[in-house]
């Protein structure tokens, strides 16, 4: 047996002599389990004998499920030990940017790279892994839940979804304000959701990248003109909605939440705020001071902000 993230061989059973303890569903030696002890803040959010906690990565702000008796890491972020398997699919997509100078385009903004700079595999899994989660959470996300978190067997290592087995996908339900474990997208206390989607099936079809205001935070998400709509008929001030393909808005939420991890407003603070009940919990908050250009992480968008604020239905669900 190897460690997943550095490639060397453990023996024995977790947290012995010759392996560390199993994080995140794989394996890990004793110094690789050692350098993310502290990744990932746990948050008391979710309900007093869920038997699951949710966590948020301390360096770029990301969530993830997990058991309370476990141990987890980022969905997205590697580290410096970080090597071979580990990075595989990284080696995998800059294979692809001869093919796809759009995608190389897309990692520069996700890296904070200049058009001319090297993109080094580690950035490049890193990339895939925030896309593969983007489109993980997207395909349980429905318009009348917030917060939508969960918990992606194989990231950030394989950069997709390699086994069934998670701590469940999580969201607040706003009908009723609470967090609930989504399953089947219904709320076991309120009427049915709308049936599943397929992200695949979804990749080439038209979607929302929005940004809207309230008092001194900003709130950017992706959606449907529903999902925009419920922000601004909370008090929220429409700034600007982008409209792309599904898989090119995903891929820019993943780079704003990159761009933007330092500057999001910390947990402890978002009540104090008084933010609209469609913020949720904050999730993807920063205050209004950041400067944020959809146009700038969606290139091959569609500005279709004017249309929105006239009333006219958007394309989206």
């Amino acid at each position: 047996m190897i460690c997943v993230n550095c490639g060397d061989a453990v023996h024995g059973r977790a947290n012995s002599r010759g392996r560390g303890p199993d994080i995140a569903w794989y394996a890990h030696c004793h110094p690789c389990a050692a350098l993310v002890a502290d990744q990932m803040e746990r948050l008391d959010a979710l309900p007093e004998g869920s038997g699951v906690a949710l966590y948020r990565c301390r360096t770029c702000g990301d969530h993830r499920i997990c058991r309370t008796s476990w141990r987890t890491r980022c969905h997205v972020c590697l580290d410096e030990r970080a090597a071979g398997y580990a990075l595989a699919a990284g080696v995998r997509l800059l294979g692809r940017i001869p093919h796809d100078l759009a995608l190389g385009a897309q990692m520069r903004r996700f890296a904070g790279l200049t058009p001319t700079d090297a993109i080094s595999v580690r950035a490049a899994a890193e990339f895939q892994a925030a896309v593969a989660l983007g489109a993980e959470l997207d395909r349980r996300r429905r318009d009348g839940w917030t917060d939508v978190t969960g918990d992606v067997h194989g990231l950030p290592w394989c950069g997709e979804r390699t086994g069934n087995s998670s701590h469940g996908t999580w969201g607040v339900h706003e009908r009723c304000g609470a967090w609930q474990r989504l399953r089947d997208r219904a709320c076991p206390q309120c009427l049915p959701e709308p049936g599943d989607r397929s992200f695949a099936a979804l990749q080439d079809t038209s979607y929302l990248l929005y940004l809207v205001r309230h008092r001194g935070l900003l709130k950017f998400g992706v959606g449907g003109a529903r999902r925009v709509r419920q922000h601004l008929l909370a008090g929220a001030e429409l700034v600007e909605v982008v409209e792309g393909r599904h898989a090119d808005v995903i891929a820019a939420e993943a780079i704003l939440k990159r761009q933007k991890r330092e500057a999001a407003v910390p947990l402890r603070t978002w009540r104090t705020w008084r933010m609209p009940a469609s913020f949720g919990v904050g999730t993807e908050v920063v205050r209004a001071g950041v400067p944020i250009r959809l146009a700038n992480v969606l290139t091959n968008g569609r500005d279709v902000t004017a249309r929105f604020a006239t009333g006219e239905r958007l394309t989206g669900t």
